[in-house]
């Protein structure tokens, strides 16, 4: 960081100690909210132990959204303090007109650990804003990072608490590409150095495979759409194949062998194979197969840190968050209970992803300047953006945002958006188009640059697909308006396919890579291996 982000990094900080200093001090319980992600509940984690080792009494809940009717709810209840972890700067403005109103007796204090993009502007005094957007700070943090400066803040012996902020850190996928490497930057790298002081994480180089500890490595192999190997993801008879020829055995004594498993030399000689196929089959950035790896030492199960942080999704987005809570605060008992969890989790998203390649020419509308999948009641809400990131990191669509649109409760339309780096280092905001558009259609939306959501009321789904139009659109030209009903017909998707020259090859004609890397997804989202 240079003088300037480091001068504006104190600012954040001394702010911070402002809201530590109400928590450490207020009298009473304290309502705590989050979000059910795995930032989210990592959040959650890292405040019940510091709350706690403050003797604080205080109430946990995770929510999928942070919308006004939670907030109404939370009027009728006597409690003072508010604290959002992960969610709340995209509802400055309801926060203050209904929790903070001048008013409202007893009066309330409100405090918001966020990363998001802000809406609204905070002009009550009992309201504690804590985000990097404030102070033009343009270094990554997840909300589990705001939510550990908060905490170490509060008692310098939180910083053990690192380990939870990177795991969230994590799982926000907030790991991006410096040049061949995948790795943290930013706040992210400086609160890694408190987890590796504290013995917590142990940081190496390494293959960007899922499962280093878990998974037989022929199914990581088979399983890997980001990085994608040609002729091996999707295909477990490819990928056994791949390992075969060279030199490498696939098992060992009683199973399979792991990444981990692998020596030095194997794994030396497993990426200079992947790199040689990417090369062969014209693949950008052949050698971008590299990553950061964080092994979480003091853990007997699930010790890296990408498996940890799936675990925490599966947690929260069926229902537990619980569990996930005592995962991260290392419960003896937790551990036991993830393999059927995680299972079911996987299922779920194996089934969404089935449904979207089934019914594909019929769900999916390509407008001008976006994609718009209309899910509807096919595929549930709590999985959505699961399934929309990883069809969407498959590669098998155009280049173009993708927003996909599904039922959820009480007569709403939820969103969840994707775009690619390439689109996003072009200028692309999802938090921003989503906000704007969202707020058209009578509805809520924000979220990050390449990672955004909404909820608006589903009699203006056209409303909102309009809305984003126009402002992809903003840059010249005039969109289309939705035709009535939406939908692709067979014959024009097989008609856009052609226009992107797919299936030009003998080879891909035989085994195109769509197919093989949509087999790939649904066995691996319906797989039993842990």
């Amino acid at each position: 960081m240079d003088e300037t982000e480091i001068a504006r990094v104190g600012r954040l900080i001394k702010r911070i100690q402002r809201a530590a200093d109400t928590l450490r001090h207020f009298p009473s319980r304290i309502r705590v909210l989050a979000h059910n992600d795995s930032d989210g509940l990592a959040s959650g984690a890292i405040i019940t132990k510091a709350l706690t080792r403050e003797g604080k009494e205080f109430q946990l809940s995770f929510h999928k959204q942070l919308t006004k009717a939670v907030l109404h709810d939370l009027t009728t209840e006597p409690n003072r303090l508010f604290l959002f972890l992960d969610f709340g700067s995209g509802m400055i403005t309801t926060i203050q007109e209904t929790l903070l109103a001048r008013d409202r007796v007893p009066s309330a204090v409100g405090i918001i650990a966020d990363h998001h993009l802000p809406q609204g502007d905070v002009y009550s005094e009992n309201l504690i804003h804590l985000s990097p957007h404030d102070f033009d700070i343009t270094e990554n943090i997840s909300g589990a990072g705001m939510t550990y400066l908060l905490a170490r803040a509060m008692n310098p012996e939180n910083r053990e608490l690192a380990e939870l902020a990177i795991i969230g850190a994590i799982g926000d996928s907030q790991m991006g590409s410096v040049g061949p490497d995948w790795t943290l930057f930013g706040l992210n790298k400086e609160i890694l150095k408190d987890a590796v002081s504290t013995g917590k994480i142990r940081q190496d180089k390494g293959l960007r495979l899922w499962g280093r500890y878990t998974r037989p490595l022929h199914r990581a192999l088979q399983y890997s759409v980001d990085p994608y190997i040609p002729e091996v993801s999707g295909n477990e008879d490819h990928a056994i194949a791949f390992l075969q020829e060279i030199g490498i055995d696939h098992r060992k004594p009683g199973g399979f062998r792991c990444l981990a498993d692998l020596s030095e030399d194997e794994q030396r000689t497993l990426a200079d194979a992947i790199i040689k196929e990417r090369v062969t089959k014209n693949i950008d950035h052949p050698d971008h197969i590299f990553g950061d790896v964080y092994d979480l030492v003091e853990r007997d199960e699930y010790r890296d840190a990408n498996e940890f942080t799936t675990l925490l999704n599966a947690c929260g987005k069926l229902g537990n968050p619980g569990l996930g809570i005592a995962l991260c605060l290392g419960d003896p008992t937790a551990p036991p209970l993830m393999k059927k969890v995680l299972a079911s989790y996987r299922k779920e998203i194996g089934e969404g992803i089935r449904c979207f390649y089934a019914n594909q020419e019929t769900l999916l509308l390509e407008r001008d300047k976006g994609l718009y999948v209309h899910a509807r009641d096919l595929i549930g809400e709590h999985i959505i953006s699961n399934v929309i990131s990883t069809v969407h990191k498959a590669g098998v669509l155009p280049e173009k945002p993708v927003f996909a649109l599904v039922h959820a409760a009480d007569g709403a339309i939820k969103v969840s958006a994707r775009a690619s780096e390439a689109l996003v280092a072009q200028g692309l905001n999802l938090g921003k188009i989503l906000a704007a558009a969202a707020a058209k259609a009578g509805g809520e939306g924000g979220g990050h640059r390449g990672a955004a959501g909404a909820l608006i009321p589903i009699a203006n789904e056209h409303m909102l697909i309009n809305s984003i139009e126009e402002i992809l659109m903003s840059l010249g030209g005039s969109p289309k308006p939705v035709p009535e009903p939406i939908a692709a017909t067979p014959d024009t998707y097989d008609r856009r396919k052609q226009d992107r020259g797919e299936g030009s090859t003998p080879r891909e004609e035989s085994r195109p890579r769509q197919k093989v890397e949509r087999k790939g997804l649904v066995r691996y989202f319906g797989a039993e291996d842990v």
